[in-house]
């Protein structure tokens, strides 16, 4: 039912987002985009020769992958008019430059700029990732919408997804970008929180791994979001929330390949394949932090250590699909459950990680549906990890019930499922209370039981010997431990009481008692009283008892004799 729910939720709310962004939009007033000149350069034209240079259709296109260079994009032959109501704004996906600056070329000739840098970052950075550069309102009619990026690492480009808009258009898309990262941080939340509930009550391996990966999804979404520029201070680099993504992401799939290894029933990983994905990740997130600091230190030499992140991360991503298909392959039950939550993620990082290298265009699509995914993969995952914690459960009391059942076998005495003597001598030791506690012995022999085998059969002695076990133990006082010892011989050890009738008691339900074909049997029993702390103090005790005992057979059976109690001198004598 839960699982239904939640599924139900998540498929309103994407619905709402879908329908938002295709309301977005329909009110994009132009996509620069499509139709615009985008070309590398290194020389510094200015405005009148990037325009120059679109005139003539010089438009190569985008980057190649690794080089550090400027880039243009001209949009000419606009015929924009701004309301003093409704301003635009240039709309763009902030990828990996240092610099960007917009030029606004109006018909008569004026142009109005406008940067966006580390001084303006955070101040222009939009959640999304996105960053928007507000066009101030000029009566006019603009015709020419240029940027010029500086210093370009991203195999993208510089300019994914730009469009101008207007303020209803901006409007719905902040509430779009604010559903989906709301959406996102919900999930994210209230699933680290569940999971840390289950890790402090359970302690699983698997459960903390699964926290941690959620964490880092948590910080991947903060740095990718956008959100992490806002918070940091002015003056950091544009491009800090992507490198912070890229180093982030690499930890999250670290912990997410620990957590297949630890989730997955014991006996279905393949050890092998698990190392090299877990080598492969910490490389990765090596290359994670060499990328951070080389933003720093380099940034011209940047685009090494990300297309080294995004290629080790294809690498380890694709060795979870033989691992799953291996562990099914050797039975696990879980494995599918786990396939259907991380096809989609996984679908979608490697879809990131092509457009990170170039491979494949970026969309609107591309860059929101990991969040989609991963919301996706939190609902399935809790249901996958309830099935696991719930087929440990079952191993546990499986595997407890199988201790207990192997514990009852080895303390037991098979014929009369009383304690046999080792089980007997330890439960008496351990009833002392660490050598606090006196406790009497009772030695408990049926008398002429040698008769009853030779005239009867041994199967009907076992048959005697069951029932005077129940009889014992029937008739014992509460606390007592009752056991047999061997052949006709049965054990009660008692709380010590000066009071205590344990021994009449059993004679007299003996002579009263009629056993198997109406036989009566007598007993006989010697008793002794003393602390049974150890093996030693139950040796001397059982002695004494035992004297007792071979006394009220040698004086008539059917009897009860009491060892005298020791001598408190002659023990310390001794």
């Amino acid at each position: 039912m839960f699982a239904r729910r939640g599924l139900l939720l998540f498929a309103g709310l994407l619905f709402c987002a879908l329908a938002i962004s295709s309301a977005a939009n329909a009110r994009i007033a132009l996509d620069i985009g499509t139709g615009a000149c985008i070309f590398p350069d290194h020389k510094d034209l200015g405005l009148a020769g990037a325009m120059a240079r679109a005139a003539r259709d010089d438009c190569p296109g985008g980057l190649s992958t690794g080089e550090m260079r400027d880039s243009w994009l001209v949009k000419s032959g606009l015929e924009l008019t701004q309301h003093p109501a409704e301003p635009l704004s240039v709309h763009v996906k902030q990828t990996l430059f240092e610099e960007v600056t917009l030029y606004v070329r109006y018909a008569d000739g004026f142009v109005w700029t406008v940067r966006h840098d580390a001084a303006s970052a955070n101040r222009h950075t939009e959640l999304g990732g996105m960053f928007r550069l507000r066009i101030p309102w000029r009566a006019g009619t603009i015709e020419t919408i240029a940027l010029h990026a500086e210093k370009v690492v991203d195999p993208r480009g510089a300019f994914v997804r730009p469009a101008v808009e207007n303020a209803q258009a901006e409007s719905i898309e902040t509430e779009r970008q604010s559903l989906i990262y709301g959406l996102f941080g919900g999930v994210i939340f209230a699933t680290l929180f569940f999971n840390l509930v289950l890790l402090v009550w359970l302690r699983y391996a698997f459960l903390f791994f699964y926290c941690g990966m959620t964490a880092a999804t948590l910080l991947y979404g903060l740095a990718a979001s956008g959100i992490l520029m806002r918070m940091l201070p002015a003056g950091l680099p544009p491009m800090l929330g992507n490198v912070a993504a890229e180093a982030v992401l690499p930890v999250m799939l670290w912990f997410a390949v620990v957590f297949t290894v630890t989730l997955l029933e014991r006996g279905t990983v393949h050890m092998r394949l698990a190392i090299t994905g877990i080598a492969l990740a910490t490389l990765q997130c090596g290359a994670g932090v060499i990328a951070l600091i080389t933003l720093f230190q380099a940034p011209e030499l940047l685009h090494v250590p990300l297309a080294v992140v995004n290629i080790l991360g294809a690498l380890t991503m694709a060795l979870i699909f033989p691992m799953a298909i291996i562990a099914w392959r050797r039975g696990s039950r879980i494995i599918l459950i786990y396939t259907v939550a991380w096809a989609v993620p996984l679908a979608g990082a490697f879809a990131r990680i092509l457009v990170a290298l170039g491979f494949v265009e970026t969309s609107a699509f591309i860059e929101d549906s990991y969040f989609y995914a991963m919301c996706l993969e939190c609902v399935l995952s809790m249901i996958g990890i309830a099935y696991r914690i719930s087929n440990i459960r079952a191993e546990r009391d499986e595997a407890r019930a199988r201790e207990i059942e192997l514990t009852y076998l080895a303390e037991t005495d098979a014929l009369t499922g009383l304690l046999n003597r080792r089980a007997f001598i330890e439960y008496g030791i351990r009833r002392s209370g660490k050598g606090k506690l006196k406790s009497r012995l009772l030695l408990i022999d049926i008398d002429h039981f040698k008769t009853v085998n030779d005239g009867f059969g041994h199967e009907f002695g076992d048959r005697v010997l069951r029932e005077a076990g129940r009889l014992i133990e029937s008739i014992s006082p509460v606390g007592a431990v009752v056991g047999r010892l061997g052949g006709e011989e049965f054990a009660l050890i008692v709380p010590y009481s000066e009071r205590d009738d344990s021994a009449g008691t059993i004679l007299r339900a003996f002579r009263a008692t009629p056993m198997t074909d109406g036989i009566r049997i007598t007993v006989s029993i010697g008793s002794a009283s003393g602390i049974i702390a150890d093996d030693r103090s139950w040796r001397q005790v059982y002695r004494r008892a035992d004297t007792a005992l071979y006394e009220a057979k040698r004086t008539g059976r059917d009897r009860h004799v009491a060892a005298a109690e020791p001598d408190p001198s002659v023990a310390t004598a001794a």
